[in-house]
């Protein structure tokens, strides 16, 4: 999986996506190609690549320490805000303190909005899930024991005839071990 940010060096040209390159027809193609996943996808090697009709080398950094870890192409980029859309940084890497602290607290409301709005998906596709699980369990209790009654069957005949095949060898004296003959 590729993570942010990505880009590919084709012929000594980086090539990597922006907010104003999904906001063209190429742009909107892709983001319908990647459909539900956009979010995650939308950040990677083979999506860059799928826009520029390109292969190239992948190159990804999720190292915000310091901008030297990036080309300064990348670098620029990233001040314009031209990867908006496409993922965040580590946040406590690039923003002050202070920044950090009130974004963290601007955060704290819309991830509460959220968890609110997924709890009940979560309780529908448990509840579904349930529904199903117990039918599940009850087509594979009759196939298990079908199974089971045929094994036991199986199983008997095999051990008689390994028996019998045993008892038949070992009464050749020739044919036990020494202390048995």
């Amino acid at each position: 999986m590729c993570e942010f940010i990505s880009w590919v060096e084709h012929e000594n040209t980086l090539y990597y996506l922006t907010a104003n390159l999904l906001n063209t027809k190429e742009g909107r193609d892709l983001k319908k190609f990647l459909g539900t996943a956009y979010a995650e996808d939308i950040k990677g090697h083979g999506a860059i690549e799928r826009y520029f009709g390109i292969k190239g080398k992948h190159h990804e950094c999720t190292d915000f320490s310091s901008p030297n870890n990036f080309p300064a192409e990348i670098v620029k980029a990233m001040k314009s805000g031209a990867f908006r859309g496409i993922g965040i940084p580590d946040e406590s890497q690039v923003l002050t303190k202070k920044a950090y602290a009130d974004y963290k607290s601007k955060c704290a409301p819309l991830h509460a909005d959220y968890e609110s709005k997924l709890a009940p998906l979560h309780a529908d596709y448990r509840s579904k899930c349930a529904a199903l699980y117990a039918d599940y369990k009850s087509k594979c209790a009759a196939l298990y024991a079908d199974y089971r009654s045929k094994c036991a069957a199986l199983d008997a005949d095999y051990q008689s005839k390994r028996a019998d095949l045993f008892w038949d060898i070992f009464m050749d004296k020739k044919s036990r071990a020494r202390a048995w003959r």
